[in-house]
């Protein structure tokens, strides 16, 4: 940026976007080096617009992170934080040092690399990090673009059917596990909760009067629901006793005692595997009660339009991974239908004559 004069004029003489302009100021100098200060100071605001495509992936990668830290669930964060020092490592053993030098074929060589550990659907859970993160690069101006915006997913054939408890499954769980887990198990069975809504769950979520269970973010402890919206859950008779049997405590309804969860996550994980063990049941984990409580829901003919909405996706298709379990769904829809039409008779003479016979003679 600089001022020159030229004649009798004053001329400001400045880049914006790589791109050389110059503006006039006729005789007033002083006009021109106060746009040019003024310029300046909205460029440092971020006013321009302009991008600065000059940041390193490291430096990036902390910027991200602590997005990361701020706006996200503390397990989500944990995922994510795990998956991008992976990419970090690829990144430096490649020689990547700018953000800017991320492109489509660098990505192809690390899905090369992924898949020959790892399932498609792990790369998926890969690409759809970096193109969030990319996403932000975009957003506060380190990016003109997403060089992976189009970029697809990789087809995963590996996908199955959701594994859900049978009941003599569940009756066989309750018999051994102990009265802490058999308290966890039906809670889940009958709201479907995910383990870390389970943890963060407070007594003032628990609304007795209107026999339901909100499920909704907790800011200060770090806590949010997947798709960060609240939902809430009815509760039915049997929940509801169970809950009033629960001794009172300060704030969580499993609470330490000094206003904290009773335990990590990571506990009622292991220690249900090891209810399975005992019961020798396999392929199945605690987030199988999820898909247990949803499985029953749509066997007992619930649209899936409500299970989306108590177990909160964020879209139904997500939801549609249980609709194999109510084959005759299209049958009762059909079967709903009544226009009280009937057909006439067909009087004697409109019946169809009999068709000639052919003759070779």
């Amino acid at each position: 940026m600089r001022v020159f004069k030229r004649g009798k004029n004053w001329y400001a003489d400045y880049h914006i976007g790589g791109k050389r302009k110059m503006r006039s100021f006729g005789e007033h100098k002083k006009m021109a080096e106060l746009f040019l200060k003024d310029l300046e100071l909205k460029n440092l605001r971020g006013e321009l617009g302009l991008v600065q495509d000059n940041i390193s992936v490291r430096q990036f990668i902390q910027k991200y992170l602590e997005y990361c830290r701020l706006n996200k669930s503390s397990h989500t964060c944990k995922v994510d934080v795990g998956r991008i020092r992976i990419f970090q490592r690829f990144f430096e053993e490649k020689g990547v040092g700018k953000l800017a030098e991320i492109n489509p074929s660098l990505i192809e060589e690390f899905k090369a690399l992924t898949l020959k550990t790892c399932k498609p659907r792990t790369f998926n859970h890969y690409l759809v990090l970096i193109k969030a993160m990319l996403n932000k690069a975009v957003e506060w101006k380190h990016l003109r673009e997403n060089p992976l915006k189009n970029f697809k997913k990789l087809k995963d054939t590996g996908l199955r059917e959701p594994r859900y408890f049978s009941k003599p499954e569940i009756e066989n769980i309750l018999n051994l596990a102990n009265p802490f887990m058999q308290k966890v198990t039906i809670i889940l069975l009958y709201t479907g909760m995910r383990r870390s809504e389970l943890v963060y769950l407070t007594w003032e979520d628990v609304d007795f009067q209107n026999k339901r269970i909100r499920i909704q973010s907790k800011p200060e402890s770090g806590f949010h629901p997947k798709s960060y919206k609240p939902r809430s859950i009815p509760m039915n008779k049997e929940l509801e006793q169970l809950f009033l049997d629960l001794p009172p405590c300060e704030k969580y309804v499993f609470d330490n005692g000094k206003g904290e969860p009773l335990h990590c996550p990571d506990y009622y994980t292991k220690e249900f595997i090891k209810i399975l063990e005992k019961a020798e049941i396999r392929g199945g984990c605690l987030h199988t009660l999820r898909h247990t409580f949803a499985s029953y829901l749509v066997m007992a003919g619930v649209d899936l339009r409500t299970v989306q909405e108590l177990l909160g996706h964020s879209t139904v298709k997500v939801t549609e991974q249980y609709s194999h379990l109510s084959p005759d769904h299209r049958t009762r829809a059909v079967g709903v239908l009544n226009f009280e039409t009937k057909l006439k008779q067909l009087e004697p003479n409109l019946s169809p004559a009999p068709a000639k016979s052919l003759s070779f003679k």
